[in-house]
């Protein structure tokens, strides 16, 4: 079985997983953000209180974290950027990540943010990880279906 690891986000992974991005977060950073995927990873990571890089093998796979929805605290936004190895082999982060929800929910209790309605795949996994998915609204600077997700309302 291939190693996962998770650890601190460095510039190697901040690279390779912008250089990388999987289609449809790329869309859905435009969309949402008008930003390109470094862009996006950047504003992310200076917005979040804790984020971690994920590593199948020796390859960066995704950035992910979590940060308050305002200065004076509130819910918690949870925010997960995947390279396009996660097409190829999604099971090893898919694998610990309710153990990573966890993690991030003690943190957090009531986490929420919005995915692109046209993230199939995205929109399973928050299921499965056990976010309610709220019904679509336009959404980010392409005004896009996207979905409200939460977790601990």
């Amino acid at each position: 079985m291939v190693e996962t690891l998770i650890g601190p986000v460095g510039p190697v992974a901040i690279a390779h997983v912008a250089a990388r991005m999987r289609a449809a977060d790329r869309a859905e950073v435009l969309a949402g953000g008008g930003r390109s995927p470094r862009e996006a990873i950047e504003r992310s990571l200076a917005l979040s209180s804790h984020a971690w890089a994920g590593w199948i093998g020796t390859e960066p796979a995704a950035i992910f974290g979590v940060g308050p929805s305002s200065l004076a605290g509130g819910f918690g936004v949870p925010w997960f950027l995947g390279a396009e190895v996660l097409e190829r082999n999604p099971r090893p982060l898919l694998t610990i990540s309710r153990d990573w929800l966890a993690r991030i929910a003690a943190l957090y209790p009531h986490l929420e943010n919005y995915v692109d309605a046209r993230n199939g795949r995205a929109i399973r996994w928050l299921r499965w990880l056990g976010f309610a998915i709220h019904p679509a609204v336009p959404y980010g600077v392409g005004r896009m279906p996207y979905h409200r997700f939460t977790w601990g309302c």
